[in-house]
């Protein structure tokens, strides 16, 4: 098998220029990629190549790789600006111009548009209102964005296979900004393991937790898709591997160990107990060849994980859960006093704004930390149900057609990576906020 047949099409191998075409545009699209990488390491170029890449856009417009663009703007939406403006942002109004122009093509997914229409009211009418109308629509646009890009990219599993490979790509992209660019690490001090310092790295994503996450769902996903070859994901699991240790995100860790407990239940099925039982134990070995030898535990990246871990067991003695959750326990209550504080229509409909872009201080001192409590007080009990229930049933739906059907089905890979990435959404909302951010909303909608 070929290391990248992920990206080959068996329907046009015998027609030679489409073969050429097909190549054409791959081959724009890993330089569009490479340009993702300059500003990283060479700042002083990343205005040249975020040109280089909007050029490498208008190329693909009428391409399928179109699409792939937005797995990249996950990751570095913010970090290729053509003077003040992301190049994501002209990259929008494309994806817009391209779907007006497909749109009698487009089957919509029911399921999610009510969803949509609240992120659509409270864009307008919460958003719109508390910081400006530009800002509500840019949100409200972005979410229904990936909404439409999903929309093409889930009815062609090849296509999504690419679209999850851009992903990874964008991935690597970011570690590389961390790596190379200082703005992207941080220092925290631990002082529950003896005010020591752990620096974290969160490449070019604003937090920590969040490039946790997105890192966790790279490793899955390298283990998961069909088409890469042995030696390709070899390669990507370390490097993700090595990006995730370095945001010493305890959280991220948790998820990785729990995405992977769920991929190995929905793959492997009956044999998942045999299979987990040997991880678990295979897993405690290496934790334990780590502790006991110096020149491992001295690394950089396990070092801060050791101290954070240090830190969070020493709480435990103490009674002090308010510290052993880093806070979140009084966040929490906070975001519950605040919601008892509304009127009978506001618990109803909701209306703060608490979201990733924009916070009403007023409501909550600091972001709620789970976005199930953001829900209740941006969208109220109403806006929470019609959310989430569609998503839980939908999930749920999955679930069953999938150990319905016959292992190895075709396109088990795409469907899995769906029910995983719906999974992350579910459980990584306890301890993070998610609303209306929409890279965090692929999840929701894939």
């Amino acid at each position: 098998m070929k290391a990248f047949s992920i990206l080959e099409n068996p329907l046009i191998k015998d027609d030679r220029k489409k073969v050429l075409k097909r190549n054409f545009h791959d081959a724009v699209y890993v330089v569009g990629f490479l340009c993702s990488i300059i500003p990283g390491p060479f700042p002083a170029l990343s205005t040249v190549a975020s040109l280089m890449l909007l050029g490498c856009i208008a190329i693909s417009f009428f391409d399928e790789n179109f699409y792939l663009y937005m797995a990249m703007f996950i990751y570095l939406r913010y970090r290729l600006l053509l003077g003040d403006t992301p190049v994501y942002r002209f990259y929008s109004y494309l994806v817009v111009l391209k779907f007006v122009w497909e749109i009698k093509n487009v089957k919509f997914r029911i399921a999610f548009l009510p969803g949509l229409f609240v992120f659509l009211f409270h864009s307008l009418f919460a958003t719109g209102r508390f910081e400006s109308i530009r800002v509500g629509l840019n949100v409200i646009v972005d979410c229904a964005l990936i909404y439409v890009v999903l929309l093409k990219l889930l009815g062609d599993n090849r296509l999504m296979r690419k679209f999850i490979f851009a992903f990874m790509l964008g991935g690597l992209s970011s570690g590389i900004f961390g790596w190379t660019n200082d703005e992207f690490t941080k220092a925290i001090n631990v002082s529950g393991a003896g005010a020591q310092t752990v620096s974290r790295n969160f490449g070019a994503l604003s937090d920590a937790n969040f490039a946790g996450l997105f890192y966790s769902l790279c490793i899955v996903a390298t283990v998961i898709v069909k088409g890469l070859g042995w030696w390709v994901k070899g390669i990507f699991l370390c490097l993700f591997a090595v990006m995730l240790l370095q945001t010493a995100s305890l959280s991220a860790l948790l998820m990785l160990f729990t995405l992977m407990v769920f991929y190995i239940i929905l793959k492997f099925r009956g044999k998942s107990v045999i299979i987990l039982s040997v991880g678990l134990l295979v897993a405690i070995i290496g934790i334990v060849v780590i502790l006991s030898v110096p020149q491992l535990r001295e690394i950089e990246a396990i070092a801060g994980l050791i101290i954070r871990v240090e830190e969070k067991l020493s709480y435990i003695p103490r009674g002090r859960w308010d510290l052993l959750t880093t806070d979140r326990w009084d966040i929490w209550q906070q975001a519950l006093a605040a919601f008892s504080q509304k009127d009978w229509w506001g618990k109803i409909i909701g209306g703060s704004v608490v979201t990733v872009m924009v916070i009403d201080y007023n409501v909550m001192s600091i972001a709620c930390h789970n976005s199930y409590l953001q829900s209740i007080l941006n969208f109220g009990l109403l806006g929470t149900a019609i959310i989430y229930i569609p998503l839980f049933i939908v999930f749920v739906y999955r679930i069953l057609l999938h150990f319905s059907k016959v292992k190895g089905y075709d396109g088990e890979d795409i469907k899995i990576l769906q029910l995983v990435f719906s999974f992350a959404f579910i459980v990584f909302g306890f301890t993070v906020d998610f609303f209306i951010d929409w890279p965090f909303m692929m999840l929701y909608f894939i």
